[in-house]
């Protein structure tokens, strides 16, 4: 799996082709492992540092990739994370590395989620959240760690009925619905949850991993015309893409993050081009540090 994504986020071939992050968390036992790209910062709290800035598709925003294996089923399941909850366009396809997939419409997460909200029973049935800046028809979802208020149910989906100040607002079951009316004020720690998101995950079960991609590896470059790449086993064929990462400084002639066409493949080694069919890169000047090479996996949302 790789540690790079590019996303052609569009329809077809017209679509925009975007950099996601090389960084991503991985977490793997003997039984599985999963790979998050493309995270935005509080999204998954794994991946920070602010490397992903979201991704504009059709009027909406893809906040993350994800793709997880489970390495005892020999199963894989992908999943983009766009901005709303049933909001549309929904996203119909990813086509991976050539290959359609169809999507459906998964789990719902919270991009914000605050504490010290408070409850205003019967008869002024408020939700006091301050500066919550949500509009009318916003979801939001709601958890107190010691009981909620009768009438109120916990982690269920509820919309903004009306915004009585920039620190309180009414709910309701349904957009455009009356106004919820409840008993008592909850307990224990209460939270809030805004801004959702949801996951668009790629139905049923996939035999292997559908990304086909080589896992990021330790990579030397001489300093030479043409530049030679070392990455045992690396796996790539010639037309694949990959990009570099360093502790350090890569020589002259190739630039971190930025993505390369593999041309000359051997089993250990290969040479870079700028471009499908260009020169092989020449190399000059000094590096330090250790390198890391990444494939570029090509992700098509439809």
């Amino acid at each position: 799996m790789a540690g790079v994504l590019s996303a052609l986020l569009g329809a077809g071939s017209d679509g925009q082709l975007i950099g996601l992050p090389v960084s991503y968390y991985q977490w793997a036992d003997k039984y599985s492992a999963v790979e998050q790209y493309g995270a935005d910062v509080g999204y998954f709290s794994s991946l920070g540092g602010g490397i992903f800035s979201p991704v504009a598709w059709q009027g909406r925003t893809i906040r993350a990739v994800v793709h997880s294996y489970d390495l005892y089923a020999a199963t894989s399941t992908t999943l983009i994370g766009l901005d709303g909850y049933n909001a549309t366009p929904a996203p119909q396809l990813l086509r991976i590395n050539g290959t359609l997939f169809t999507l459906g419409a998964g789990s719902i997460a919270w991009a914000t989620n605050v504490t010290g909200i408070t409850f205003s029973p019967s008869p002024t049935n408020n939700i006091n959240w301050t500066s919550h800046g949500l509009a009318v028809g916003d979801p939001v979802q709601f958890y107190c760690t010691g009981g909620m208020p009768s009438g109120i149910t916990a982690f269920t989906i509820y919309f903004v009925q009306s915004v009585v100040s920039s620190s309180a607002f009414k709910i309701a079951a349904t957009p455009g619905g009356a106004a919820i009316s409840f008993t008592g004020s909850g307990s224990g720690t209460r939270y809030g949850y805004k801004n959702p998101i949801t996951a668009y995950q790629v139905n049923g079960a996939l035999a292997g991993n559908v990304f086909a991609a080589m896992l990021p590896r330790t990579a030397t470059i001489t300093v030479a015309s043409p530049a030679t790449v070392t990455a045992t086993g690396h796996g790539l064929a010639n037309g694949d893409r990959v990009q570099f990462t360093t502790s350090g400084a890569l020589p002259t002639g190739i630039l971190a993050n930025t993505t390369y066409v593999v041309i000359n493949a051997a089993t250990d080694t290969f040479n870079l081009s700028a471009t499908q069919g260009g020169a092989a890169i020449g190399t000059s000047g000094g590096q330090s540090g250790s390198h890391i090479v990444r494939e570029v996996v090509s992700v098509t949302v439809i």
